[in-house]
């Protein structure tokens, strides 16, 4: 007899285990870790199971952002606990046939995307590949500098960057004396470091800023002994550009990502 699949909400589960679960793969799993480690009160888990083993689990984050992670038998138990009307989700492409039997995918994640879903490839940097590249000046931001994030960049990236600030490390580059460019890592699990946040001012972009922010902010990580990681859509080409220079290379690790609209059936 085919054994059944099980849903249980986290709070039915033991979550010190189901963390130990989830640092099994730290790369697939590292916002899942980070989220319910700072920010329990804002996420929503389903956990699938098979035998009692954990086989997938669904991840709602401040009733917005959606992860799907498993098999693919799992994620259609998992599906119909998602209840969102224009969700973001994130998943596995083997989950991508079931979603869309609920979510009409509407615009991608990222803006640089052909089409209405992003593709991410997931890339790692090992040491001895670290090829830097500082053109410009370059320093670590601080609470201090954030007055001149808020002139430059705006509110939202003084919001980002007061978070990374006090959970991760954020670095800036400078043109013309002017902060321009800055790279962050926000999430960090034990040896993985995800670096995201890359951004340089339009008018600037081209010009090896992106690449000097993010030299120092590996150099930084690799003293730590981390292992940067990258989320990069196949469509950003800039963005893959900056990290085939830095010496970043292909990891196993595929995922989609779009926002998604609720079919309703009548």
């Amino acid at each position: 007899m085919k054994a059944e699949i099980e849903v249980a909400k986290l709070e039915e589960y033991d979550e010190i285990e189901f963390m130990n679960f989830l640092k099994k793969d730290k790369i697939l799993n590292i916002f899942a870790i980070c989220d319910l480690e700072r920010f329990r009160d804002k996420t929503q888990v389903w956990i699938a199971f098979k035998k009692k083993r954990i086989t997938g689990y669904i991840f709602i984050f401040g009733d917005l952002i959606v992860n799907t992670h498993g098999s693919p038998e799992s994620i259609k138990e998992l599906m119909h606990r998602i209840t969102l009307a224009e969700p973001i989700l994130v998943m596995e492409p083997s989950h991508l046939k079931d979603i869309e039997r609920l979510y009409e995918p509407i615009e991608p994640i990222d803006k640089a995307t052909e089409g209405k879903i992003t593709k991410y490839h997931v890339m790692k940097l090992d040491l001895a590949d670290f090829k830097p590249s500082t053109k410009y000046n370059v320093k670590r931001i601080v609470k201090e500098d954030l007055k001149e994030v808020l002139d430059r960049f705006g509110e939202e990236w003084k919001t980002r960057l007061e978070g990374t600030i006090e959970h991760g490390i954020a670095y800036g580059a400078y043109g013309n004396s002017k902060l321009t460019s800055v790279a962050t890592v926000s999430e960090i699990v034990d040896e993985i470091a995800l670096i995201r946040g890359v951004y340089t001012l339009p008018a600037s972009r081209n010009k090896g800023l992106a690449t000097s922010a993010c030299s120092a902010l590996i150099r930084e990580l690799t003293t730590k002994k981390k292992t940067p990681i990258r989320w990069v859509s196949k469509d950003n080409l800039l963005a893959r550009k900056i990290n085939a220079r830095l010496g970043f290379r292909p990891t196993k690790y595929k995922l989609l990502g779009f926002k998604g609209r609720r079919i309703t059936h009548s």
